[in-house]
């Protein structure tokens, strides 16, 4: 069980050091009366693992036309409006 610091989790993970303090999900320790977080790398590892296996088992498609049609059928904002407005007449 090798316990790594919040400094060199964030750099096993690949991620921020805020990022992986917001992450409820990401498993951690805490000494009792202390503010130090520890990670276990086993744990982390086998985190990540179960991580990518829901990722892929999840089929991803393409946006069409249709669905983009669809979508501003129900109300959504058309981003392919030729004017935007702005409040600043620096940006117009």
């Amino acid at each position: 069980m090798k316990l790594l610091t919040m400094t060199e989790a964030a750099h096993f993970l690949r991620m921020s050091r805020s990022s992986l303090y917001q992450r409820k999900d990401i498993p951690r320790y805490r000494r009792p009366g202390s503010r130090v977080m520890l990670f276990d790398q086993y744990e982390l590892e086998t985190w990540m693992k179960q991580g990518r296996m829901v990722m892929e088992d999840q089929p991803v498609s393409p946006i069409t036309a249709v669905d983009v049609a669809s979508a501003t059928e129900k109300g959504a904002v058309d981003i392919s409006a030729p004017h935007v407005y702005h409040r600043s007449t620096r940006y117009r």
